[in-house]
């Protein structure tokens, strides 16, 4: 449970140092994106150090191109 608190305690960390500034530029998107990516990565990140077991991305990005691979070629 340690580890969890400490995970949040950079990622809140990280936003104090970045968002100012980003909404001091009215960088408005790169503030969103980075605020999904640093959420995602902290649940993820928090879940590993829960010992949770995680489905392997792979799979994701395998039925992500799935259709590529019925695509016929010329």
């Amino acid at each position: 449970m340690t580890s969890v608190l400490a995970v949040l305690a950079l990622a809140a960390g990280a936003f104090w140092l970045e968002a100012p500034g980003l909404i001091r530029r009215r960088q408005f998107r790169e503030l969103f994106m980075f605020l999904v990516l640093l959420l995602i990565g902290t649940v993820l990140y928090s879940l590993l150090m829960l010992q949770l077991s995680l489905p392997n991305p792979f799979m994701l990005v395998k039925w992500m191109f799935r259709w590529m691979g019925t695509a016929k070629s010329f």
